[in-house]
């Protein structure tokens, strides 16, 4: 080809054509029209002789957009388990496709569908992959098994936010097409699996592997062994991994480089100490050739073994490129090997561009390939004269912070966070854990295959310098500076950022002489040419940065609108209130019954509230202590800059509560008493007004008044704009209402109003919706809930007086936009009324 890298453009082409598969979908034929016009144009410049330039680069992001097509098109066949989605009870037969996991008190696990039966009908032939979560213990199951189990099959659902994470599309890249709950008693193994594959067999040694370490450690110096070892972090706690994650030490707990390099390294020494034995290889030169060309099967098998994880399958790959430089006894060109890598990968897998790991995996290695070189003569104005010291002291240092340069916008865009920590807690852990554990590790886990009792030696020294791991990262997690939430950048800024950062570096020379081999091709002189192009992106990315920051700072502090989001939570209420001059309220924050299945707070309002650049809570607003209004609060209240918390004063014995009451003395947030609190706020030219509880309910619902519950004592919020006004109620029902119409009767009409208790048939009192008389009235319930929200009693009285209806399970969540006079109302999703 003409280029002088040819991997790099022909990988960037198949990313681009992926990329556009997913943005643009359904366009098969034109896709076709590319890839017949790409070919033609290859065909032709091989029949004429001339150089291959841009025909390869079209042909080979048509196919990238093209195979990407079976996750994005809406096309699913007719017996397809997606297709029968209900709410009552059906059993599903199918096989085994992924080893049980914990996850907060449930067990998760992937089934290959075979049959489907309804009720008492007869079963029928079905295809496609459901996630099955289970409550309670399950019988022991293996990859193979077949499997019989009843219960209700989902469809997947995404929460529906600006800039939400879309969780249906992820499970569709993982082949996974429904969802389906059943209980511990609900499942029949009927058929044992027969491992006789290799990869049956493959997860038989991985397990052999795993009992021999159970007797090692305590739980957490063992499970973190087994993700060092054999890639199983089923058993590492919660707690650990966010310790990693602060550390910035999280690629420990990946499958990477160091362990396939140790592998590799290992046995291409014995086998070409083996092949030495024997004068046929030496005669012939074939010692190197034939150690390299046998270390591969080793290589590929511990890579199966640790389960091909996207940083396992780079390392797997990239290894395996540089054991075949044996054979044509020509060095590989780093670049060119970490794209073929990708490349690879890509072409068995596109929707892997999309995965974490793949992106944090291959930014990491070309940071250090391209930062590295350049990085490496900053310190020798510490050390002149001292250079084979100096590469000792400092290199983990250095390829630390490669790697910790290139991933930081990445690691800020998914896990909202930037570690200060990380250099130096790379700098002391990483060396103890590379170095000690993981060869010793992998050393006593093959022996252990054979000799359980001997090995167990080895493993019990790993799981002490483990254990000395652990304290360390404990330590430096604990300090107060450790690391910091961040806002969520846009593609743009991430794009933007990328440009600036990497040409500034690219502007700077790296020396050659100092560096490992692999990397010496990465170092070079700045030609002046290529210094004015680097210089002219690093302008331009600087000024669109500086445009986007002018951009964003408007529109939190500068713009005169209300603006309200009534955000997508399921089955549960949160709105978000962002008023004139950059003031935020939040009122509820979504949650459900069991707060550790699914933290709403962290990974659905934290992330829409970063996406909108924002980090300050001014006000946190509790209606009423029931966990769908309550539980997502908790993340928002020890995670953000809260100023202030407004509640009603009444308290619950419920385990959210008691954890939202521990946060708010923690960090001196506790409300002010609800029955002297001030009724009346103006806030950038907002009136808020509180309309219910009266004051002193507590003491009434003492003194007789029994219909005072919960949910008649949700504090409900009224607020005006000029001419705008919306309505906060809870989750209110009849006797509230009939209450505020005697206390607030002329007050209560409103504009936009969150249709009480989700729009229940208790919460729509014909008085009460006459009274606000809503223009639009929002209904916030979960898809296909349990309890039928929103009520056909409720839809009838909201109709009855003209209102528009919106529903975030259909809509998404729906803005609105208010300037005083007007308001502009839009949603996630556009979809008629319920």
């Amino acid at each position: 080809m003409y280029y002088s890298r040819p991997v790099i453009p022909l990988l960037l082409s198949l990313m681009a054509g992926i990329l556009a598969g997913l943005w643009l979908p359904d366009f098969r034929m034109w896709g076709y029209a590319l890839a017949l016009t790409g070919a033609a144009g290859v065909l032709c410049a091989v029949v004429c002789q001339a150089p291959l330039r841009f025909t390869p680069l079209l042909l080979i992001a048509a196919c990238g957009y093209l195979s990407i097509q079976p996750w994005t098109t809406q096309y699913i066949p007719d017996r397809h388990i997606s297709r029968f989605a209900a709410s009552d009870i059906q059993t599903v037969t199918g096989t085994l496709i992924s080893v049980p996991s914990a996850e907060n008190q449930r067990q998760k696990f992937d089934i290959r569908c075979k049959y489907l039966q309804h009720k008492e009908g007869p079963r029928f032939p079905v295809s496609g992959n459901i996630r099955v979560t289970v409550d309670g213990v399950i019988p022991k199951l293996d990859m193979g098994d077949r499997i019989r189990l009843s219960g209700r099959i989902r469809e997947l659902h995404s929460f529906k936010n600006p800039g939400g994470f879309d969780y249906r599309q992820y499970m569709i890249f993982n082949g996974i097409h429904a969802a389906m709950f059943v209980g511990s008693k609900d499942i029949v193994r009927d058929v044992s699996g027969h491992h006789s594959s290799v990869f049956e067999i493959i997860q038989r040694v991985r397990r052999k592997i795993s009992h021999n370490m159970d007797p090692v450690g305590d739980h957490e110096e063992r499970a973190v062994l087994k993700a060092l070892l054999i890639g199983d972090t089923r058993e590492i706690p919660k707690q650990v991994i966010e310790i990693f994650s602060k550390d910035g030490i999280s690629h420990l707990l990946a499958i990477s480089g160091l362990h396939v390099g140790i592998v590799a390294t290992s046995t291409f020494f014995v086998f070409q100490w083996i092949l030495s034995r024997f004068q046929f290889f030496l005669w012939r030169a074939w010692t190197r050739k034939g150690a390299a060309l046998l270390s591969f099967l080793p290589v590929l098998a511990y890579g199966l073994l640790a389960g091909m994880s996207p940083s396992t399958q780079r390392a797997v790959i990239m290894i395996s490129v540089f054991l075949m430089s044996f054979l044509v006894q020509r060095e590989p060109e780093a670049f060119n090997t970490l794209s073929l890598a990708a490349l690879v990968i890509l072409v068995i897998h596109p929707p892997a561009l999309f995965s974490i790991s793949f992106q944090l995996s291959f930014a990491s290695v070309f940071s250090i390939l391209f930062i590295l070189p350049r990085l490496w003569p900053l310190p020798d104005i510490f050390f002149d004269g001292h250079q084979n010291f100096r590469r000792m002291l400092l290199s983990p240092l250095w390829v630390s912070l490669s790697a910790s340069i290139g991933t930081l916008l990445l690691v800020v865009y998914y896990f909202n966070q930037i570690s200060l920590i990380s250099p130096i807690a790379n700098y002391v852990i990483v060396p103890l854990v590379g170095f000690g554990v993981v060869p010793l590790g992998l050393l006593s886990a093959a022996i252990s295959l054979i000799a359980p009792g001997l090995a167990l030696w080895g493993m019990k020294f790993c799981a002490m310098l483990l254990g000395i791991a652990l304290y360390l990262a404990r330590f430096f997690a604990a300090l107060p500076w450790a690391a910091i939430q961040t806002i969520s950048p846009s593609i743009l800024e991430m794009v933007c950022g990328y440009a600036l950062l990497f040409a500034l570096i690219a502007l700077r020379p790296g020396q050659s002489f100092k560096l490992p081999v692999v990397l010496r091709k990465s170092a070079h002189r700045v030609p002046k040419a290529f210094k004015k192009r680097m210089s002219a992106v690093a302008a331009i990315a600087a000024l669109l940065l500086g445009i986007d920051a002018g951009y964003w700072g408007y529109q939190r502090f500068l713009r005169s609108d209300l603006r309200v989001t009534v955000i997508d939570v399921g089955q549960g209420t949160a709105s978000l209130l962002e008023f004139p001059k950059g003031t935020v309220m939040l009122i509820d924050a979504g949650g459900f019954s069991e707060h550790t299945a699914f933290d709403v707070g962290k990974m659905v309002v934290a992330p829409l509230l970063w996406q909108k650049k924002i980090r300050s809570v001014d006000i946190l607003t509790l209606s009423h202590t029931d966990s769908d209004h309550l539980d997502g609060m908790i993340y928002i209240a020890d995670h953000f800059h809260v100023r202030e918390v407004w509640t009603n004063g009444e308290a619950a014995d419920s385990i959210g509560y008691h954890r939202f009451m521990e946060v708010l003395e923690r960090r001196r947030l506790l409300p002010a008493n609800f029955s002297t609190f001030p009724r009346c706020r103006e806030i950038s030219g907002v009136l808020l007004e509180i309309v219910n509880p009266p004051p002193d309910f507590l003491a009434r619902s003492v003194f007789g008044e029994s219909w005072r519950d919960t949910n008649n004592n949700s504090l409900a919020v009224r607020i005006a704009f000029g001419h705008f006004s919306m309505l906060f109620p809870g989750d209110i029902k009849t006797a509230a209402e009939h209450e505020m119409l005697m206390l607030h009767a002329n007050r209560l009409q409103s504009q936009v109003l969150v249709a009480p208790h989700h729009g229940s048939k208790s919460s729509c009192l014909p008085a009460f919706v006459d009274a606000v008389h809503p223009q639009l009235a929002i209904f916030t319930t979960g898809v296909n809930n349990r309890f039928k929200f929103p009520h056909s009693f409720a839809i009838e009285q909201y109709q009855r007086v003209g209102a528009e209806l919106r529903n975030t399970a259909a809509d998404g969540a729906v803005m609105i936009v208010a300037d005083g006079r007007n308001m502009q109302v839009t949603s996630t999703i556009s979809r008629d009324a319920p």
